[in-house]
Parts: structure tokens; sequence; C-alpha cells
């Protein structure tokens, strides 16, 4: 992670608004074996804000994604969805081949005029993240952002509420 990441924390407070723990305080409850947030702040509000959080527990047999939806001054929206194992086995895999918990954030991620993603994945012992403009990624970043709407499109799909 890079130190100074400025576009960080307008996306971290997407979900203080939405009174959702941190990802790193939901890897820690019990059974759960891993956790992958996605929080997208449109920079135009044309969609409500949105935190995509998927959890994998020893007790689930398919992981539940649960999606949280705020526009500001309105009340939260929430849509569950549950993954099939194989497609979250497939996600994880390729997000892991693709080298997501070493990457930096990108050098380009612009302050202002892009929908910013910040990408999450943790378990009890371990949290990365990165920011990225998903419009305007490159390299392993547009592969990355490519493997979410392909494999979690749940997570990226934008409502209005």
């Amino acid at each position: 992670m890079t130190l100074a990441r400025p576009q960080a924390a307008p996306l971290r407070f997407i979900t203080t608004r939405l009174s959702i723990p941190d990802l790193e305080t939901v890897a820690l409850q019990p059974g759960v074996m891993q956790a992958f947030r996605l929080t997208v702040q449109y920079h135009d509000a044309r969609h409500p804000d949105q935190v995509a959080t998927l959890i994998k527990t020893q007790w689930q047999q398919n992981p539940t994604l649960t999606l949280n939806y705020r526009r500001i001054d309105e009340e939260p929206f929430i849509l569950t969805h549950t993954v099939e194992l194989e497609r979250f086995r497939a996600f994880d895999a390729a997000l892991r081949k693709l080298g997501f918990d070493t990457l930096d954030d990108p050098q380009d991620v612009p302050y202002y005029g892009s929908d910013l993603w910040l990408i999450e994945r943790a378990s009890v012992s371990f949290h990365h993240d990165t920011i990225v403009a998903s419009d305007k990624a490159t390299g392993v970043y547009i592969e990355i952002v490519q493997l979410v709407r392909e494999k979690l499109r749940e997570a990226t799909r934008p409502i209005n509420v």
C-alpha cells in the first residue's frame, strides 16, 4: 500500500456512513474464513455509493454477498445474494493469480472525475486493499476490474434508489 492515499478517506467514509464495520473487523468474526469488499463512489452521483461485502464462513456452503446503497440524506437500501461456491473459488483464485495481495495503488488514480473503487480482501490474519479508477484502470488493475465485473457482477451493478 502507498502511504499517501487521499482518495481513500472518502471511500472509507462510505462504510462509516452506512454503519458497516471495516473489513478487518468482519474477518475477525467467529467462523469467517475470507472476506472481500468493493466500495464504489460514483464521481457524478448518478448512482448511490455502494458497498458490496462477500463473506465465506466455515458454516456456509455458499458465501453471502451483501450490498449496501445510500444517497446522502436517504435511508440505506440493502440487498443480499448467495454466490455459488465454485464462482467464489474461481474469483479468489484469479485474484490471487493476478497478485492482488501485493499490489500498491496505481500511480495515476485521479482525485476527481472518475468512479473510484476500493477493493479489499481479508482473512483473520491478513488485510490488503487497493484503490482504482474503474474507468481509467490499466495493466493488472484493468484485469482486476474486469474480474470483479465478471465473477461478482452483482457487486458492480449500480441501482437507483
